[in-house]
């Protein structure tokens, strides 16, 4: 039987399984299959979330008969951790390279000035190895392990002498700070990463400096400052697409195309589609990422949680291309962007206000803030009238309840009476469950 490697190559899969375990598990390996995840790949991917998740922390199961459903528990109270931030350990990484890599850094940290040769790195690699592994002509592996190591600046290689040496990187960087400011430092870190985005590299700064910290015996200080916040209901999960959001940030920023593997609303199989990258849309209150990209003169918007992958591709194209769906796109409420046939819908609103209300008017100052280019007309300090291009009448309905009694949707237009008519509809049905009708 095959030896279990709970590293991958490919995150993507891991992404998908760990969605389902987080965002709308528990599901059961039987279950997993509707997902067209086979039962074999359901017990991977769930073997390697508890390796890289401390199962007796964070992953747990619960039981619906004779299906195990497998399920991720967090305690908000207790720690401000983000513990799929772990996951990402299982990337791109073998058990031979996570090998060498380790054994790189220790040769280097046990040699003479922290530098050596080559050939003196690979003749000590092959001395410690076992006879089974040496017969894999492992040469290309650490020469493959040693750039790596070089592109993410953890060792730099001297010319002039030929000898890799350790960068020190984070030693040199933190050694220029006191250790007060390396715990203001530390403190800050551990605020943004829970409350501004995108975060999976500061989590890893938060980790340098935490061992940084600990190695310089400030043990009682990391308790307290992780003791200190409570993030009530962060949605963690943002950080398993933040990957898929810098490959298509990068995509949009060098002006190259790239090609989607999404799955459709009500689809188990993801489709590709090549198109342009337009705009990254972040939705602070549920943690999602959304896409805007141009698919054949046509905008759409991917929701990030239905993207299986991204792959940037060599053909580019004019970035002036942006100026000419920049205005539909400042013109969308949030996500949605207009359908070719219908176009933007017009809805009218009269907000009426409690007097209470009309001394600052908040509310007068959040529509200006969060409908713009609306067309705003005052009839009193206590009364003003919106008209509003839409995109999307069904994505409106909850900013607009947000509202309470202090707006109503007034006829008109088609699109503002089938809006005023939905909601009456809504309100009545939640009376009646209440038992007001």
């Amino acid at each position: 039987m095959a030896e279990f490697n709970p590293f991958i190559n490919d995150f993507n899969k891991l992404r998908n399984f760990s969605r389902l375990v987080y965002l709308y598990g528990c599901y059961s390996r039987e279950d997993a299959e509707l997902f067209k995840i086979g039962k074999r790949t359901f017990d991977e991917e769930l073997r390697r979330m508890r390796v890289f998740l401390k199962e007796d922390e964070y992953l747990s199961v619960e039981r619906e008969g004779k299906k195990v459903l497998p399920c991720i528990v967090e305690d908000f109270f207790k720690e401000v951790e983000n513990p799929l931030i772990n996951i990402y350990f299982s990337k791109t990484s073998t058990p031979l390279q996570t090998t060498l890599f380790f054994m790189i850094l220790q040769i280097l940290n046990s040699s003479k000035n922290k530098r050596a040769t080559t050939n003196e790195i690979v003749d000590k690699i092959y001395f410690a190895l076992d006879e089974r592994t040496k017969d894999k002509a492992i040469d290309s592996s650490i020469k493959r392990t040693l750039k790596e190591m070089q592109s993410i600046g953890v060792i730099k290689f001297l010319k002039k002498e030929k000898v890799y040496v350790l960068s020190n990187t984070i030693e040199k960087l933190f050694s220029g700070f006191s250790k007060d400011e390396i715990k203001d430092i530390y403190l800050s870190v551990l605020f943004f990463i829970n409350t501004n985005v995108p975060n999976v590299p500061g989590w890893f700064l938060k980790e340098s400096l935490e061992k940084y910290l600990l190695k310089n015996g400030e043990e009682e200080f990391v308790k307290e400052a992780n003791q200190l916040f409570w993030f009530t209901y962060v949605p963690h999960h943002y950080v398993l697409d933040e990957e898929l959001v810098w490959r298509f940030w990068q995509a949009a920023s060098e002006g190259r195309k790239t090609k989607v593997w999404y799955y459709p609303r009500g689809k188990n199989e993801s489709k590709e589609y090549t198109c342009i990258p337009l705009r990254i849309i972040y939705d602070v209150k549920l943690g999602r990422w959304y896409f805007i990209v141009l698919n054949e003169r046509a905008i759409n918007t991917l929701p990030a949680s239905r993207v299986e992958k991204i792959e940037i591709l060599d053909e580019t194209f004019d970035k002036n291309i942006f100026k000419e769906y920049w205005k539909v796109i400042e013109k969308c409420f949030f996500v949605s962007v207009p359908l070719k046939k219908t176009g933007f819908k017009r809805v009218k609103l009269r907000f009426i206000l409690d007097d209470k209300d009309a001394s600052f008017n908040f509310v007068l100052n959040r529509v200006k803030r969060e409908l713009k280019g609306a067309d705003i007309k005052q009839v009193s300090q206590n009364e003003f009238v919106v008209e509003y291009e839409l995109s999307n009448l069904k994505e409106f309905k909850p900013w607009l309840r947000s509202f309470s009694h202090r707006v109503v949707v007034e006829g008109g237009s088609e699109a503002s009476s089938k809006l005023r008519q939905e909601i009456i509809e809504e309100w009545k049905e939640i009376l009646r469950n209440y038992g007001d009708i």
